[in-house]
């Protein structure tokens, strides 16, 4: 499984093994740090993110197409250096257009702020 499968499959377990324990995830708004935070950010980008298909790969970035309520964007999901164990210990990840990437942040935004 891939990271960006794991990431709109909303795979938990998934992201736990493939992620180091200090993971940085620099997302369009801020950067985050350490495994339980990223994790949690990266399930509920899962959840606001629709229909991921990839359409092009290099080695350690990924360029994909998906929907944001219904509205198309192109995502470059980037997998930094890997810790000493293999794990994933930085990721980058940019959406584009500006507007499609502002109604993802306010989803992000009442998402996280619902109790979990």
């Amino acid at each position: 499984m891939t990271l960006l499968e794991a990431i709109s499959g909303r795979q938990r377990d998934a992201l736990v093994s493939m992620l180091s324990e200090d993971v940085v995830f620099h997302s369009p708004v801020q950067t985050y740090r350490g495994r339980e935070q990223v994790i949690h950010l990266l399930m509920t980008i899962g959840g606001v993110i629709d229909g991921v298909r990839v359409t092009r790969e290099l080695d350690g970035v990924t360029f994909f197409a998906a929907e944001v309520e219904e509205h198309p964007v192109d995502g470059v999901l980037v997998e930094g250096d890997a810790a000493e164990g293999g794990e994933i210990a930085e990721i980058t990840l940019m959406i584009r257009p500006l507007a499609q990437l502002q109604a993802a942040v306010a989803m992000m935004a009442r998402a996280l702020a619902e109790p979990g």
